[in-house]
């Protein structure tokens, strides 16, 4: 299965997930104009991937931003990987947030209550 690899813009974060490492990263800004757009992509992938899935996978979010949109997708994609987690498959989620970014770091904590996938808040 090939790499999803979106450069980041001022609206739309960088998106690169490596099938072969398990290692999927969304890095930066997401308030993308149309959000279901921007973001098929990385449905498509990620039901690919969850068929064959790496023996370990880690999904690294590192946003500076994201609006309500935006939001709701990250939900979406956590819970994607909630099946692969509960049959027995080695799956976590980073959330990386500044020490200063008290909007991100809340964020972070929302996700992981709405989750029972491993959740680490990671600061920077």
């Amino acid at each position: 299965m090939e790499a999803l690899i979106i450069n980041g813009t001022l609206t739309t974060p960088e998106i690169n997930f490596n099938a072969e490492s398990g290692q999927l990263l969304i890095k930066g800004m997401s308030r993308p104009e149309d959000v279901l757009s921007f973001y098929k992509p990385v449905f498509d992938w990620i039901t690919e991937y969850l068929k064959n899935p790496c023996k370990s996978t880690t999904f690294s979010f590192k946003l500076k931003y994201h609006n309500s949109a935006s939001a709701k997708i990250v939900c979406r994609i956590i819970n994607q990987f909630d099946s692969l987690y509960k049959s027995g498959g080695d799956f976590k989620v980073n959330w990386y947030y500044a020490e200063s970014d008290e909007d991100i770091l809340e964020a972070g904590e929302d996700y992981k209550s709405l989750t029972e996938v491993p959740f680490e808040l990671v600061k920077l």
